[in-house]
């Protein structure tokens, strides 16, 4: 304990930090500066780090050496020590070593560099001599030059034959714009969940059905376009399909009184008009030049276009009204929802389903097809149902699903990465993408202030078009570009395939 001063406070000296107060009774003497500071400051220019390296393993050999009669097998610690010691070899040496027996023994390595007479790992003064010649106590020559460590080597390709199995791949990640970059107004654009009235082509002309009237509009020029208006006999647009194959400026306009008509955009002609349904036709499906129509009878017509006497076949397997229709990538099977809550797999040239998937609990309108993996089918049920389901169409199990908490109104399966886009109706109004593999949410869109009942996707992938019954249509950047792009059609370009279709323009405005 310090003594007390002069107030009655004891007072003490922190000597690292300061020196004590110079005594008043000795007069103070003059101190020669120091030329040395009291800080250790080493010098590693002469620092050689395989030898270092060298030599630490020696030491850890020979304490090793003395407790071998109390352990005869190393820890983990000293196992993960071995091989962080290997790493660090790899990375600032660039040597391999081979691994470890698995038993905690030693390993037995070459010799790179000679245990040197001095065992000190650093200098505290730079040393003029290579450092090669002064562990081998030699003198310099006027041609010596010390040896430059070698360049670190990426850390990936060391470390692959030092680890026992390879690091597991970073996750990629991508930023999702929750706002749209384009908005359309779609005016009278029916807030029906049974009708299908959106669709683009493979020149990314979409095709909006309003009411009686099919405009037109190219997302690469802007300009927009009646096609026709059926307002004149009293008949209204159901759904709307781009001709897949050919030059691909074909429409199929499905109509409330059961009629299916075919236009040529280019021209702005009807081409032709089939009958074969009693009721509103609200499914269409191209494959080639056929084309598979469902309506609210509950048949499903296949039509062969080419003929002309346009014979049909019917497919009966719904017992309410045909609400979706796809076809599989590779045309070998139809997909068929029904306002029953039952999806029908058909093949061509029969007239019997070879699967029959019920498990969901209201209409089956959203319906998609992977185009990753043969005989994978998405479907989403309606508002009593509000189920995304994955199925293996091809022995009909079913391997995944998730409540989405709303009606699924229509489904799309990106063509650049394995997710799958719905369009949610009562009571969400919201556009969600999942993961395909766990049905893992991905992302939301909430941008829309009715139900989401359309969904399309331009022709590199990139870009999601909804339509919704706000009597809006919005463009969403979301995906990246397809590695391989759906095939584009080759007769017109986009500017020509609107050229001279009516005269209305204001129809779809962009705001």
């Amino acid at each position: 304990m310090e003594e007390p001063n002069a107030t009655g406070c004891l007072s003490a000296y922190d000597y690292g930090l300061k020196s004590p107060a110079p005594s008043t009774c000795t007069p103070r003497s003059k101190v020669s500066p120091c030329q040395y500071s009291d800080r250790l400051i080493p010098s590693r220019a002469a620092t050689d780090l395989g030898t270092g390296l060298s030599l630490l393993e020696a030491d850890e050999n020979s304490f090793r050496g003395l407790n071998s009669s109390t352990a005869t097998r190393g820890t983990p610690d000293d196992e993960n020590k071995a091989v962080y010691d290997r790493l660090l070899r790899s990375e600032l040496l660039g040597l391999t070593t081979p691994p470890t027996n698995g038993k905690g023994g030693d390993m037995d390595e070459p010799a790179i560099l000679g245990t040197p007479e001095r065992r000190s790992l650093f200098r505290y003064r730079s040393s003029p001599n290579s450092p090669l010649d002064d562990l081998a106590g030699q003198q310099p020559s006027q041609s010596a030059s010390p040896l430059p460590l070698p360049l670190p080597l990426p850390l990936p390709f060391l470390s692959g034959g030092l680890m026992d199995s390879p690091a597991p791949p970073r996750p990629t990640t991508r930023k999702i714009p929750q706002e749209p970059c384009r908005i359309l107004s779609a005016p009278r654009l029916e807030d029906d969940f049974y009708l299908n009235t959106l669709d683009c082509s493979g020149s990314d002309v979409l095709a909006v059905g309003l009411r009686s009237c099919v405009d037109t509009f190219c997302m690469h020029t802007g300009q927009a376009a009646r096609l026709c208006d059926l307002g004149s006999c009293g008949n209204t647009v159901t759904s709307v399909t781009w001709a897949k194959a050919g030059n691909g400026t074909h429409l199929a306009v499905g109509t409330l009184m059961g009629e299916v008509q075919i236009y040529d955009v280019v021209t702005g002609r009807k081409l032709r008009s089939m009958g074969g349904h009693q009721r509103r036709v609200a499914a269409l499906a191209w494959h080639g030049p056929f084309l598979a129509t469902g309506s609210r009878d509950a048949d499903i017509s296949f039509r062969d276009v080419r003929l002309p006497d346009c014979h049909a076949t019917c497919l009966r397997g719904h017992s309410q009204e045909v609400c979706g229709l796809k076809w599989s990538p590779d045309g070998q099977h139809l997909a068929s929802g029904g306002n029953e809550g039952t999806i029908l797999i058909w093949v061509p040239g029969s007239d019997v389903p070879v699967q029959r998937l019920a498990e969901h609990e209201a209409a089956v309108k959203a319906l998609a097809w992977s185009p990753h993996r043969r005989g994978l089918l998405a479907s989403g049920g309606g508002t009593a149902d509000k189920h995304l389901r994955v199925w293996n169409a091809l022995n009909g199990t079913c391997i995944s699903s998730v409540n989405t908490c709303s009606q699924v109104c229509d489904l799309l399966w990106s063509q650049s990465t394995d997710e799958i886009v719905t369009a949610q109706g009562y009571s969400g109004n919201e556009v969600h993408i999942w993961r395909s593999q766990g049905l893992s949410k991905v992302a939301t869109l909430s941008s829309h202030m009715a139900r989401v009942l359309h969904l399309a996707a331009s022709t590199d992938g990139q870009t999601i078009i909804t339509g919704a019954g706000d009597e809006t249509i919005r463009f969403w950047s979301v995906f990246p570009p397809c590695a391989r792009p759906r095939a584009a059609t080759a007769a017109a370009p986009p500017s020509q395939a609107i050229a001279g279709v009516g005269s209305s323009l204001g129809r779809l405005t962009i705001r």
